[in-house]
């Protein structure tokens, strides 16, 4: 059979009539043959394992085809395999029938598989797959980019970022995994191939595969082999979506759909394709009134599992004192629970040792009436082994293996020698929000954070389960097994239950929140470090994201927050410490608080576009970093730019595209505004923002 073809004005797609591999790819504007040789092309890969051999796959380019439907009209092309061979048994029960459409968003990967092989799973699903991924030329590397709160991005080719131990795997891999990438870019400085899953349910877990074959070069740089072949075997990078449904005999399972999009210029145009999905379905949760004016934040630690004890309950009264003189509107609260950060989880018990129950309501009435919310630190991923109540009650309902063993955490280390030689550590076992007996005990942990008067409360480590990614326990009451993140927005759920009858007003944040958590909460907090690329807020332009500020002149991360729309996290001596005891980052954040609250419409109020709509150059070359807001309704723009360097000055010069608006400048240190003429000279370590009037 003569190849099939999808085609539009963006891409050209070219799968094979015989065993549905995807033969050829190519963008169409710039050529680039994103599936390249055809001898390389690839259908899919399934895994079904036997008692005897785990890793036996079915190759899909070695099964045969049993039909093809191409609707041309439609743009969509089905191709139906019935009877599958894997590699290591007779040939089974399992059909699978894939469907790929061309359209606007996208090519469309969907398929269905129909298990009716007693005794086997179909433990995994590679769909799509591309088998030969090159460069787009020898001056255009390849990046593997994908966004959970940052853009990172790892090399791809011609060095390749090996991920996975050399024990395990026979070429060099790395992966992304949903739900903290839900979509990944390969990507050039000009081009790219978005691949992502939209599916706003998460329903199983999906990676992201890259692959280098027959492997590197040259290890002790990563590089790639430069030639088509090498030793024999031909040098090729493929790239999959691997879905693992766990799908039982007698059973149907459908895939979440994958969209594979190529597309012109930086990383925002990839990003976009994921952006404008999004729309379609995320409505976030609502926030607090009360945080809308909040800008920064004191995030303070007062106890650890080595028993620091650093302030009693009724003196907090005198940080929510330095936190109003300082206009910090809201504090983070960590280790006010029984035994300190990290000891006893999940338990929300208050800490004798620290006062009582009454001193701690009152402390927090108090700070409220100064106009400083008190947020507590909360945790429900874990359950601390050293306690009676895990032995009693909890390894109940903890996540469970394969095996029959429960996931594992080595936790965390405080202040102590014993500590830090891993001796002491109070050690973790991952919860399974699944099971609802467990979730009614979180939620009567949870419960506590009204009878102690708070704010709201912060989930740390909200984004993860550890190890755990299904759960394999039989007595939870879910299947077996079940993907653990279906859950995470069950517990949200019963927890917002709960905050509608006790404070409707209260915050709902949570560490890194990965998307689907936005539906339920309404604030992300994280860390951010040299190098860090904005992702998050260029993907979603209006959640609240929170950023640790820890250094004692942290003048450049402060800068940042500005550039990106961040809330402000002071936290010196690592959260242990307040606000006066780092008095030249504290005054300079006020000073950039100030800015941002006076032009909010153009800070704050407006659209996050990262560096698109404005160039900013330095001496004739480009200059980062930089970022470009525009305002809703009135299109006006403000360009914030930093200067990072440590001693020099800098003299940059500011293009704001199609502007006929006249410009002025404002700084932290000069916030009345000056009509801008020419370039603009900023110190070192300091910022300035060019405004449309």
């Amino acid at each position: 059979m003569a190849g099939i073809v999808l085609e539009n004005g963006v891409l050209k797609a070219e799968f094979d009539g015989k065993t549905g591999a995807l033969t050829s790819l190519v963008s169409k504007a710039t050529k680039w043959r994103i599936q390249n040789r055809p001898e390389l092309a690839m259908s899919f890969k399934m895994q079904v394992p036997l008692p005897e051999r785990r890793n036996n796959l079915v190759i899909g380019t070695e099964q045969k085809l049993d039909s093809v439907q191409h609707d041309k009209a439609k743009k969509k092309v089905v191709f139906t395999w019935k009877k599958l061979k894997p590699q290591h048994c007779e040939a089974l029960d399992i059909s699978m029938t894939a469907t790929v459409t061309l359209t606007e968003e996208g090519l469309i990967f969907d398929a269905e598989i129909d298990n009716r092989a007693e005794g086997h799973v179909v433990e995994a699903l590679w769909y799509p797959c591309l088998g030969d991924v090159p460069m787009p030329d020898e001056n255009e590397p390849l990046w593997n980019m994908y966004c959970h709160c940052s853009m990172e991005r790892k090399p791809l080719l011609p060095r390749f970022q090996n991920e996975q131990g050399y024990w395990g795997f026979d070429g060099q891999i790395q992966e992304a995994k949903t739900p903290f990438n839900p979509f990944v870019l390969i990507a050039s400085d000009k081009q790219g191939l978005y691949a992502g899953c939209h599916d706003e349910k998460l329903k199983w877990l999906v990676q992201y595969f890259f692959e280098l074959w027959p492997g590197h070069e040259d290890s002790l740089t990563w590089r790639a082999p430069s030639a088509r072949e090498i030793g024999g075997k031909p040098v090729h990078m493929q790239f999959s979506a691997v879905q693992m449904p766990y799908l039982k005999a007698g059973a149907k399972w459908r895939m979440s759909p994958i969209i594979l999009k190529p597309y012109i210029g930086t990383w925002h145009k990839g990003a976009d394709t994921y952006r404008k999905w999004l729309k379609t379905w995320l409505k976030r949760a609502p926030s607090p009134e009360w945080t809308r004016d909040v800008r920064s934040w004191l995030q303070i630690h007062i106890n650890s599992p080595e028993d620091e004890l650093r302030y009693q309950y009724k003196e907090l009264v005198d940080i929510g004192r330095e936190c109003a003189k300082h206009g910090v509107k809201a504090i983070q609260l960590v280790g006010w629970n029984n035994g300190g950060q990290d000891r006893g989880n999940p338990s929300h018990d208050t800490d004798p040792r620290l006062g009582t129950i009454e001193e701690f309501k009152e402390a927090i009435r108090q700070i409220h009436e100064m106009g400083v919310k008190v947020v507590l630190f909360n945790k429900y991923t874990w359950v601390d082994t050293s306690t009676e109540w895990y032995r009693d009650e909890l390894h109940k309902f903890v996540a469970q293996d394969p095996y029959g063993n429960p996931y594992h955490h080595n936790g965390y280390e405080y202040q102590t020698p014993a500590q830090f030689a891993e001796i002491n550590v109070r050690e973790f076992e991952p919860m399974c929000h699944l099971s609802a007996r467990w979730r009614k005990i979180a939620c009567r942990e949870f419960e506590k954070n009204f009878q102690y008067g708070a704010a709201g409360m912060l989930y740390d480590e909200a984004f993860h389960h550890g190890r755990a990614r299904y759960c394999f326990d039989p007595n939870h009451g879910h299947d077996v097994p079940a993907f653990i993140f279906d859950a995470d927005n069950t517990l949200a759920e019963e927890f917002r239950a709960i905050s509608a009858s006790r404070d409707p007003d209260f915050l709902f944040s949570g560490e890194a929140l990965f998307q689907q958590q936005w539906l339920q909460y309404s604030l992300s907090y994280f860390r951010i470090y040299e190098g860090h690329v904005a992702g998050q807020r260029y993907i979603d332009p209006w959640c609240n994201l929170m950023v640790a500020v820890q250094g004692f002149d942290d003048r450049d991360k402060i800068n940042l927050c500005l550039l990106y729309r961040y809330i402000i996290s002071y936290e010196p001596y690592n959260f242990k410490g307040r606000p006066d005891d780092f008095p030249l980052t504290i005054e300079y954040g006020k000073k950039v608080d100030a800015l941002r609250r006076r032009y909010s419409e153009y800070l704050w109020d407006a659209e996050y576009r990262d560096i698109l709509g404005a160039e900013v150059t330095v001496d004739g070359g480009p200059h980062t970093p930089y970022s470009v807001f525009v305002q809703p309704g009135s299109g006006r723009r403000a360009v914030a730019i930093a200067n990072q360097d440590k001693a020099g000055e800098i003299e940059v010069n500011v293009e704001i595209e199609t502007s006929s608006q006249s410009l002025v400048l404002v700084t932290p240190e000069e916030p009345e505004p000056k009509r801008m003429n020419g370039s603009i000279r900023i110190p070192p370590r300091s910022l300035a923002v060019v405004l449309e009037e």
